[in-house]
């Protein structure tokens, strides 16, 4: 198993790894605000994270919202989730980020042990949204 960065050639792979948990793929893009991270096993990318650093502009530092964490269906188990996550930790605290955050859909419970067993504590907090497209 092999944690790395994200490469433009991935992208078919991140896109079927995408498609199959959330119905949603991606383009290439770069920012200087955005990690993205892979797992490749076996010679198959199958597994994604996308670590996006914010600026909190009273607190004068940047945090690190964690999104899209999710690996093929026939690759769990084996521990990638939590080597992504450990693999973004470690960028956050290179960049100096005050804290990971992330948020979870209620019916993700198997995220919920993923995210509790890398030492991420539930807040009690709802969270709205308001949808402008």
């Amino acid at each position: 198993m092999i944690i790395r960065d994200y490469r433009e050639s991935d992208l078919e792979q991140v896109n079927r790894i995408l498609e199959e948990a959330f119905s949603h793929t991606k383009n290439n893009f770069t920012s200087i605000n955005y990690h993205e991270i892979v797992c490749e096993k076996d010679h198959v990318v199958c597994g994604y994270l996308l670590l996006t650093k914010v600026f909190n502009p009273i607190r004068n530092r940047y945090y690190e919202l964690v999104d899209y964490v999710c690996v093929l269906s026939n690759y769990r188990g084996f521990g990638i989730g939590e080597e992504m996550m450990k693999y973004a930790e470690e960028i956050a605290r290179k960049d100096d980020a005050m804290y990971l955050q992330l948020t979870c859909s209620a019916s993700r419970v198997a995220a919920h042990h993923l995210y509790e067993k890398c030492g991420f504590i539930k807040r009690e907090s709802d969270i709205y949204r308001k949808v402008l497209e």
